[in-house]
């Protein structure tokens, strides 16, 4: 019985030693960003885009596959590969996964992306500094985002390592047809570049501290739902599983995001007349601009 013993472990010990030997080896030690090309990529796009990282701080990728290295064969010597791809919607810590997903159409040629690239440097990067730089620019012809069913296709989506930009309309856009584009693509990713940084606000968040998420009796019309949302410092609903309730106050990252892109998209004039019945929310107001400024924003 002894010997038997002797000889399971030794046939188990080759049989660990074979696998250790066949399979790839992943190196836990490398350091390397995904998000910067290969040290040995000489391309044109390659120098594109380690000249913007030089220059702005910020990634540029115009793939979502940040990673696809051949680690070695298997044991039937077939290839084993590496792959990453960017997960917009992915958050450190995420214990779930997302009910949105995110698909993508490439920029054909190099020319496409260094015009889509020109275009964020010229239009999208002066109003960034700072905290709210975003980490990375993913530049694509289109995006395709499905939640639950619901399939749409927005100009721009961030997440907390990138900021995705849907590029098709550029080449056809007037110059003014450009700046409305430009204004609803910061439309889009103020929201979450804010409540990325949400340590920022608390001042903000104090004026409103006492609803958030909590519920009210709901009114007959959205209209005088709107009104006493509005009396308690609020501009926007409360959500249940992704949709506007009425009878809801908002959650503190709704709150943040709705006054993020109502102050980047409109004047101090034209909010002191829509709101002027509401002095909560005018003094939300004030709060939201003086800190995105103090953040790194830039009108």
């Amino acid at each position: 019985m002894k010997h038997l013993s002797q000889l399971l472990f030794l046939l188990l010990a080759s049989l660990l030693a074979s696998c250790s030997e066949d399979a790839p080896q992943v190196d836990l030690q490398d350091v390397t960003t995904p998000f910067l090309p290969a040290a040995d990529d000489t391309s044109e796009e390659a120098q594109m885009r380690r000249a913007f990282y030089q220059d702005y701080g910020s990634f540029l990728l115009f793939n979502d596959t940040l990673q696809h290295r051949l680690l070695g064969t298997d044991v039937n010597g077939d290839p084993h590969y590496f792959t990453e791809v960017l997960d917009l919607p992915y958050e450190i810590g995420m214990s779930t996964a997302s009910n949105t997903h995110y698909t993508y159409t490439l920029l054909a040629d190099t020319p496409s992306r260094r015009t889509a690239m020109q275009y964020v440097r010229d239009y999208l990067l002066p109003h960034f500094s700072g905290v709210l730089m975003p980490y990375s620019w993913l530049l694509v012809d289109q995006i395709q985002r499905e939640n639950l069913g619901n399939i749409s296709s927005p100009y721009a989506a961030a997440g907390q390592r990138a900021v995705v930009v849907a590029c098709h309309l550029l080449p056809q856009l007037t110059d003014a047809q450009r700046a409305q584009f430009t204004a609803q693509v910061i439309n889009i990713i103020i929201g979450r570049l804010v409540t990325d940084n949400a340590a920022a606000f608390t001042d903000f968040l104090t004026v409103s501290q006492a609803y958030y998420d909590g519920t009210f009796t709901a009114p007959s019309t959205t209209a005088e739902n709107t009104a006493l949302l509005n009396a308690a410092g609020f501009i926007c609903r409360g959500q249940s599983y992704g949709t506007d309730v009425n009878g809801l106050y908002p959650s503190p990252s709704l709150d943040l995001s709705a006054f993020a892109r109502l102050v980047v998209a409109n004047s101090e004039e034209t909010l002191q007349k829509r709101y002027e019945q509401y002095p909560l929310v005018l003094k939300k107001c004030t709060l939201m601009r003086q800190i995105l400024k103090s953040l790194g924003y830039v009108e």
